[in-house]
Order: C-alpha cells, then sequence, then structure tokens
C-alpha cells in the first residue's frame, strides 16, 4: 500500500464518523421535539452539544475558579462536624475501687453496718455493766437545813447505785415539795462520782402569828409554821408585824412595810457582823438576837443575849450607820464589856455609847 492510500483510508473513516454524529444529532433533536418542554431556563446550544459529542477533542475539565462561584454557595459557611459525645464512665470501674478487700463476699455497707452495731454493744456494755460506773463517792453542797442522808433520801441516791441512775424526776419533786429547796443539780463526776448541788432557802426569822410562829427568810417568803407547844427556843422574833394568814411557800405582803425592811438590815448587818470577825470562841452574835423592834418613831430596839446569860437591851436610833454600830458591838461584848454588870440597856442613839442598868 502506497503512502497515499493511508493517508486517503483515515479521512475517510473521519469523513464517516462526522455523518454518524450528525445523524445521531437529529434522532436526538426529534425525540426532544417530541417531548414537552421543561419550564428549567435551561437552553441547549447545539453547538456546544457537537463539540461535546465528539470523540477526537475530548474536552479537559478545568478546576473551577473560586471567583466564578454563585455569591450564595460562596457565603455559605460550611456545616460544623458534631463533636463525639464524651464516654461515659463504666460504673463498673467505681465499684472495682471500692473493693477493698477482693473476693470478700460481703459489700462494704455489710460490713460498715456489723462494725458500728459492734461498737454500739461494745458502748452499752461498758456504760451499763462496767463496776466501775456505780458510783463510790457522793458530795453534797449548799445544804443547811437538810443532812446529807436527807437529801440523799429525798433522791434515792446511794454507794453502789449506778452513775447514770435518773435522778432528775426526784430532784423537781423534791424542790416542789418544800419551800425550803430552790433548786438541786446532780452533776456526774465521770466515772464513779457524784457531786450534788443545793440552793436553798434560809431561815432568818420568826413572827408572831395568832396560832403560833411562822418562819420567813430574807424575801419574806414563808417557809414553815411551828404552833406554839411545838415551838422551843424561838429567835429572832419579829415584833410589831401584822401578819394574819400563812401560807407556806409564798411570799408576804409585809415586805412591802418600812418596818420590815429596817429589821432585815439590822438582822443583815449582825450576820456581816459575826462572818467578818476574826475570832473563834464559840459565839454567835446573830443566835444572840432574841428580839427586834422597830417603833413609828423610827428607833430600834434590839434584845441580845450575852455570853453570860445576861440580857441586854441596845437602843439604836436607825440604820444609818448600822453596820458600824454591829461591829462594835460585838467587839464590846467578846472584850467583856458587859461582864459582871446587872441587867440594863445601852444607848447606841449617839456617837456616846450609855449603859444603863435596870434598877437605877
Amino acid at each position: 500500500m502506497s503512502d497515499g492510500e493511508k493517508e486517503k483510508k483515515p479521512q475517510a473513516d473521519i469523513a464517516d464518523e462526522m455523518e454518524k454524529a450528525l445523524e445521531a444529532l437529529e434522532e436526538a433533536d426529534n425525540e426532544k421535539s417530541q417531548k414537552p418542554p421543561k419550564d428549567d431556563g435551561v437552553v441547549f446550544v447545539a453547538e456546544e452539544k457537537k463539540e461535546e459529542d465528539l470523540p477526537e477533542e475530548p474536552s479537559e475539565e478545568k478546576p473551577e475558579d473560586e471567583s466564578e462561584k454563585k455569591p450564595e454557595e460562596a457565603e455559605k459557611p460550611e456545616p460544623q462536624k458534631a463533636k463525639p459525645a464524651p464516654k461515659k464512665k463504666s460504673s463498673k470501674k467505681k465499684n472495682d475501687e471500692k473493693e477493698y478487700l477482693p473476693g470478700f463476699p460481703y459489700d462494704f455497707k455489710t460490713v460498715l453496718t456489723v462494725l458500728l452495731i459492734v461498737t454500739v454493744l461494745v458502748f452499752i456494755w461498758s456504760v451499763i455493766f462496767n463496776p466501775s460506773m456505780r458510783i463510790d463517792h457522793i458530795e453534797i453542797n449548799g445544804n443547811y437545813e437538810f443532812t446529807d442522808e436527807q437529801i440523799m433520801d429525798a433522791l434515792d441516791v446511794h454507794i453502789g447505785d449506778h452513775i447514770l441512775k435518773p435522778t432528775l424526776s426526784r430532784s423537781m419533786s423534791l424542790v416542789r415539795s418544800t419551800p425550803y429547796i430552790i433548786d438541786i443539780d446532780v452533776d456526774i463526776d465521770f466515772p464513779s462520782g457524784l457531786v450534788i448541788n443545793v440552793t436553798e432557802r434560809h431561815r432568818l426569822a420568826y413572827i408572831r402569828v395568832p396560832d403560833g410562829y411562822a418562819v420567813i427568810d430574807d424575801e419574806g417568803v414563808i417557809l414553815d409554821f411551828q404552833t406554839f407547844d411545838d415551838a422551843y427556843d424561838v429567835h429572832p422574833i419579829l415584833c410589831g408585824l401584822d401578819l394574819n394568814g400563812v401560807v407556806i411557800g409564798q411570799r408576804t405582803d409585809i415586805t412591802e412595810s418600812l418596818k420590815f425592811r429596817k429589821m432585815i438590815l439590822v438582822l443583815g448587818a449582825v450576820l456581816d457582823a459575826d462572818r467578818g470577825s476574826i475570832r473563834n470562841d464559840g459565839y454567835s452574835f446573830y443566835d444572840s438576837v432574841r428580839e427586834i423592834r422597830v417603833l413609828s418613831s423610827g428607833l430600834i430596839f434590839l434584845t441580845i443575849e450575852l455570853p453570860d446569860g445576861t440580857i441586854l437591851q441596845v437602843k439604836l436610833a436607825g440604820v444609818e450607820n448600822i453596820d458600824d454600830n454591829m461591829q462594835w458591838l460585838l467587839y464590846a461584848i467578846r472584850a467583856d464589856a458587859f461582864e459582871g454588870l446587872p441587867a440594863g440597856s445601852l444607848d447606841m442613839t449617839d456617837d456616846e455609847k450609855i449603859y444603863r442598868a435596870y434598877d437605877t
């Protein structure tokens, strides 16, 4: 085959292929003309289609330039990828961490409950059955009207009783049963001691009433009542006070009277002089006072029994210098200034003290 024939044969083939392509395009146009047109606003160009269908010159796809993108596509942000959910920690690991004794047949809560029960039982035994929790000494303070044995019997506590024996109800009943006791406080001195502190009302004087004598304290509370038959060595007596009704445990209305307040001041000065005295010879200034009387004129008469049994009548102008006067009088009595003198009176209304015998 010559070179000319070789060159003519490819050209004939190309022509045939061109005719086939044109026929295919015509058939496609006929099919499109038979179908209803779509309103998608797309226009097909035959020339461009032909160029696309040509096998000889395949078009190379160029990368789209970012500047040629639509504005909507360019501005639209890329969707963010959802973050994976955090993985839950397995509860099995926690349970495994609490297993202090691997292979132990009981869990931690059961073991803890058993230990608590055992601890409580041991504590109860040590408190109730321990021999060291028994009372071996009792200390009682503040009681004057009642002895230690009377307080212990009233509270029903004795040596050998348990230290936690209930005493609150008994102490309250004792307070209600007698006006002498204001309060009782029971404290435990662990392990085997008991301390009882008593707050009492103290009898200060007696007041004569139609049937006997009423015992009062410094606040005018009636503590007790004694008939004339039962009364023995009753002193000091507050004379000149009108007390008609007596109700034990209640305050009398005489506390508002001036006479009563003056008598209380005199007895208070006597007690202070007695407590402040250094000499301890067994003589009680307060116990030696027999009567106190306050007149409407303001004069105060004090009847005192001296150590030798002689009765001394003391006259006071008032309560202005009552503390100094009582201290001087106690000093004179203990210095035996009235020893051997007949019964008489001591005038202390002025600075100069004057003693007068009754037979002169």
